[in-house]
């Protein structure tokens, strides 16, 4: 066989041809590029981490927060339909609820889920403020009774309750002692 010389138009098609596979073998990352890539994904992850601590501070905060409301919600439903008289108490590393006795006329500690007692995260704390004079179903007021009672009627002792963490994490939960419990919104929002 003889070989047909080339023109020149194949010639250039040629070349071309060679010059666009040897882009497309050239094309890639370079060692300096990877480099600046992995710094930038070092840097991004070290942030995520520094903020991780905050973010699992916060989180048990809100949770600690959002049981308190929905446990005092589920008190004071369960004490109109049990027609029961129930009390909230702050105690020295949590918080309990109590029902009162009619039989022994004393309030009793509540044991059965979900009121039973509870202990706080060791950075979160509470601060109960009975507004007004409140009332209690012991003769004598200086009783050991819960202060914030729950009554078989749907009316509350008018209360705040503050939920803290320092330095700068607090929720306020109220009630007037005839609406329900909410939080008090902030007022710089």
């Amino acid at each position: 066989m003889c070989a047909l010389p080339l023109t020149s138009k194949h010639r250039q098609a040629r070349l071309s041809f060679q010059r666009h596979a040897q882009r497309h073998l050239a094309t890639g990352f370079t060692l300096v590029e990877i480099l600046v890539v992995l710094f930038i994904v070092s840097i991004m992850s070290g942030l995520v981490v520094a903020n991780l601590p905050s973010f699992t501070r916060t989180q048990d905060f809100d949770t600690e927060a959002r049981r308190i409301e929905v446990l005092l919600d589920m008190a004071r439903e369960h004490a109109v339909v049990q027609a029961v008289e129930m009390g909230f108490s702050i105690e020295d590393e949590g918080y309990s609820f109590y029902y009162y006795d009619e039989m022994t006329q004393a309030w009793e500690q509540m044991q059965q889920a979900p009121f039973f007692t509870r202990k706080l995260p060791e950075t979160v704390e509470l601060s109960l403020e009975i507004v007004g004079k409140g009332f209690s179903l012991a003769d004598d007021e200086d009783s050991k009774g819960p202060k914030l009672l729950l009554l078989s009627s749907g009316e509350t002792t008018p209360f705040e309750l503050e939920i803290f963490q320092a330095p700068d994490l607090s929720k306020v939960l109220q009630s007037d002692g005839y609406s329900d419990i909410e939080w008090v919104e902030d007022e710089a929002l």
